[in-house]
């Protein structure tokens, strides 16, 4: 798995000589799987041929697809089906899974960020982890759809016996039917939930975008790459979605069916990521790590100066979309559908509440497919910081006009969810602007760390997660909801309108609003950033593009000591880069 020069499989028959700028040796060392081209007549670097970019790119499928899968029908097949497992169990090892996510994510980050030789070479900072990932990936999600038959088998005998006792009695005349659960299927589905979630997950996420935002230089040939895995991810989740409907009567319909779908799709999903990820870490170069020197800042200051890193900071606060905007309107959707649009129109549309929910859902992600090449394209046209910008905006726009759904629109319901996806489709240009502001960092810091600073940006969404999820269900137990009730009170439904429609609103125009202020506007500011940074590893300073400030060559001593310019300082280093 040692990286090795040379071309590799994906060979690029129209690679050109480049005469730009910023194609130094430098350059094109730190960028392996870049090529020189051409584009509107002139010549550039950092053109990736479609085999690079499908190669990165294309795991997203499989694994979206065993993520999804997992999100919309193991908590149903566990308290459902044979594992009868204790619902409160399993929220408690939910809340605490996103706890401890909070903290293994910074400490991962870091350590592939800082990682520079794996047993004794340089295999780069990203391989080594896709490659255990993707193992784990493959053993993980397949068992955790295998909880032994005999964790449950207390819970099924105790229902057996008093289903003979009480099965044939009037419901009349019998007693209320008791809840057999079992607490072992429980704490099974929390163990393999963390793993997978929190170490697994984690591993694979972080590792891929960081290694994407370090593929290219070039500021047109990212958004190219990021559309392309939007694309895959969009494809896997429809998949993940759809496919496992064919197993669902199977697996969560009674105790007493027993379930092998699910299980086999977990494993067909995982052979074809575990060869595409395979294929990935085979094919796929990184910069040498010998360019990167060593890493001696400690975790709790990196995070700080990723703060402190302007043009991140702003992302940071639009990333709230992200976290509100993402989660919270689907953890509500089931109760839109079945309390605001109400029972008769979604019967009358789709049979049942259950297939109205699956309606929007599989429309939002069919609309949202096609609208990527549109925002691609947008993107191309108009640049993305614009595009970005209006993104925010339409998707503040567009959750709003959730707000005019009442009961009988359901076809309205459906109209919404389409543009719906129409809108969230840009949302993947928040990864391709932050590929770009790593290179500011780079500048400003001397430092690589995409693991850190792509963490963070799905770090903002996990830590939105908690209250997103809880705040609904408290609302809506404080107003009065009770799910034996045909029709709801008032003021629940409107805690449903508002965290469905107005709350994710807000906090798109929150984003539009604080992007206004993103200093990264241009193609030719991050051209000078790329030249700022050749001009560093010459040992010269360079012009902050953004401030307009000398910036002073910076490099760390193995002391904990910070060289700036003609400066050497001991200890904390942070107001330097303040």
């Amino acid at each position: 798995m040692e990286q090795k020069t040379g071309e590799g499989p994906c060979v690029d028959m129209k690679a050109m000589p480049s005469t730009t700028s910023v194609e130094s040796e430098f350059t094109k060392e730190s960028y392996p799987m870049a090529k020189s081209g051409i584009r509107d007549g002139k010549p550039y670097f950092g053109r990736l041929p479609f085999c690079t970019k499908f190669v990165w790119s294309f795991p997203m499928f499989g694994y979206f697809a065993l993520k999804y899968m997992k999100t919309g029908y193991m908590k149903k097949f566990y308290s459902d089906d044979y594992p009868r497992a204790s619902l409160s169990v399993m929220a408690a090892f939910l809340v605490f899974s996103t706890l401890l996510d909070i903290f293994f994510d910074p400490m991962f980050a870091r350590w592939t960020d800082s990682t520079r030789r794996c047993f004794g070479k340089d295999q780069g900072r990203r391989r080594p982890f896709l490659l255990v990932s993707g193992i784990m990936v493959v053993v993980l999600f397949p068992l955790s759809y295998s909880p032994p038959a005999t964790l449950s088998e207390t819970a099924q005998s105790d229902f057996e016996a008093w289903n003979a006792t009480w099965g044939s009695t009037a419901e009349a005349d019998r007693p209320a039917t008791p809840s057999f659960t079992s607490v072992s299927s429980a704490v099974w589905f929390g163990v393999f939930h963390i793993l997978v979630n929190v170490i697994t997950v984690s591993m694979r996420e972080i590792s891929s975008d960081a290694l994407g935002a370090e593929l290219t230089p070039d500021f047109t040939e990212r958004t190219s790459l990021w559309a392309q895995w939007e694309l895959w991810g969009v494809l896997g989740i429809l998949v993940g979605l759809i496919v496992p409907t064919l197993g669902e009567a199977e697996c969560a319909s009674s105790a007493e069916t027993g379930c092998t779908s699910y299980l086999l799709l977990a494993l067909a999903f995982g052979l074809i990521f575990f060869i595409s990820n395979t294929a990935l870490v085979a094919i796929v170069r990184e910069r040498p790590t010998s360019q990167l020197g060593e890493e001696f800042t400690p975790l709790v200051p990196t995070i700080i100066q990723s703060v402190n890193n302007y043009p991140f900071f702003l992302l940071m606060l639009s990333d709230v979309v992200e976290g509100f905007g993402g989660t919270l309107p689907m953890m509500v959707l089931p109760w839109v559908t079945e309390y605001v649009v109400g029972h008769e129109a979604c019967e009358e549309i789709a049979g049942s509440t259950g297939m109205f929910f699956a309606y929007c859902v599989i429309l939002h992600m069919v609309v949202r497919l096609p609208m990527t090449f549109v925002w691609k394209f947008a993107a191309d046209r108009f640049g993305k910081l614009k595009v970005f910008w209006a993104y925010n905006f339409l998707y503040g726009l567009q959750m709003l006009a959730f707000l005019s759904i009442g009961p009988g629109a359901g076809y309205l319901c459906l109209a919404l969810a389409g543009t719906w996806g129409m809108s969230y489709a840009g949302h993947w240009l928040a990864r391709d602007i932050t590929s770009d502001v790593l290179d500011y960092d780079e500048l400003i810091s001397n430092q690589r760390r995409e693991g850190q600073f792509m963490m963070v940006l799905d770090l903002i969404p996990k830590i939105c997660e908690v209250p997103a999820e809880a705040m609904p269900i408290m609302l809506m137990g404080y107003f009065g909801y009770n799910p034996d009730l045909a029709q709801q009170p008032e003021a629940v439904i409107w805690v449903v309108r508002l965290c469905f429609s107005l709350l994710p609103g807000l906090a798109g125009l929150f984003g539009a609003l604080v992007l206004l202020r993103f200093p990264l506007k241009t193609k030719d500011q991050h051209l000078q950033i790329l030249r700022g940074i050749e001009m560093h590893k010459e040992g010269k300073s360079a012009i902050d593009p953004l401030t307009g400030l000398e910036l002073p060559v910076l490099s760390y001593g193995e002391d904990g000591s910070v060289t700036y310019g003609a400066q050497k300082l001991q200890g904390d280093h942070n107001a330097i880069l303040q």
